[in-house]
């Protein structure tokens, strides 16, 4: 979900290691409808595969390391769940609608607005704690599937003076989602009881959305934080000025 983030970042950075070429041709500042046209393409055709020559990764699937999510005892979902390994499956499928910002000033915020077919996050998993009224427990592998998930991705940009260039540094990240559906489900919960386990399974289920609701925030922060880092990194690299044309 959020490497959406990465995705994006990359696709600006493919047109600086080509050195602009003429297909497809760099956008100019704010011009939403060209921005969101070269990121579609590239996604699409890219992010499956990679392209070395362009210095483009695989994006499909992208790696997490790891990402906790941690609830206090005050939420109705009181959980510590750690996901180690994992996967980000479906980028592919993203469809970007809109961006905001990318004008010549730096320091104002940028916006993206997107959507995603189908997003999974799939791997190992430690959990324990409680989820509404009952308490879960277990490590296996896990997957979580976004349906139709709208995004917002947004942050500030601040102008970073370096060898007599302006770079931008991203501050101030946040990740927004709204998904049509989300499926949850977790293998060997309860010490491998089957029937326990499935049962939570299917509790997850069909109460998604108001599980969801509480730990939207959390699982947000954790992939805004770790996306803020890798795009600070991306844009550290090239003066902004050579993302577009005049």
């Amino acid at each position: 979900m959020s490497r959406i983030i990465l995705s994006i970042v990359i696709c600006f950075v493919l047109d600086v290691l080509a050195d602009f070429p003429t297909d497809p041709k760099p956008c100019k500042y704010g011009d939403s409808d060209c921005i969101v046209k070269v990121m579609n393409d590239l996604i699409s055709n890219k992010a499956t595969i990679g392209d070395r020559a362009l210095n483009l990764v695989k994006l499909d699937p992208l790696p997490v390391t790891k990402m906790n999510i941690k609830q206090g005892a005050e939420s109705p979902v009181n959980i510590d769940l750690t996901f180690t390994d994992n996967n980000v499956y479906g980028i592919s499928s993203m469809k970007f609608r809109k961006v905001k910002g990318f004008g010549k000033s730096i320091d104002k915020k940028h916006e993206l607005l997107l959507n995603a077919g189908k997003l999974s996050l799939a791997g190992p998993y430690k959990i324990k704690g409680k989820v509404l009224i009952l308490p879960i427990s277990g490590n296996g592998e896990s997957n979580m599937t976004l349906v139709n998930c709208d995004m917002i991705v947004s942050f500030t940009g601040i102008p970073v003076e370096k060898d007599g260039e302006t770079y931008m540094e991203a501050t101030n990240l946040k990740l927004s989602t709204k998904p049509e559906r989300l499926y949850y489900h977790f293998s060997n919960l309860f010490n491998g009881d089957k029937a326990l386990g499935d049962n939570m399974n299917t509790f997850l289920n069909d109460n998604w959305e108001a599980i969801f609701l509480e730990v939207q925030q959390s699982m947000q922060s954790a992939f805004a934080e770790i996306f803020q880092t890798i795009i600070s990194n991306v844009f550290s690299k090239y003066p902004y000025a050579k993302f577009f044309e005049e």
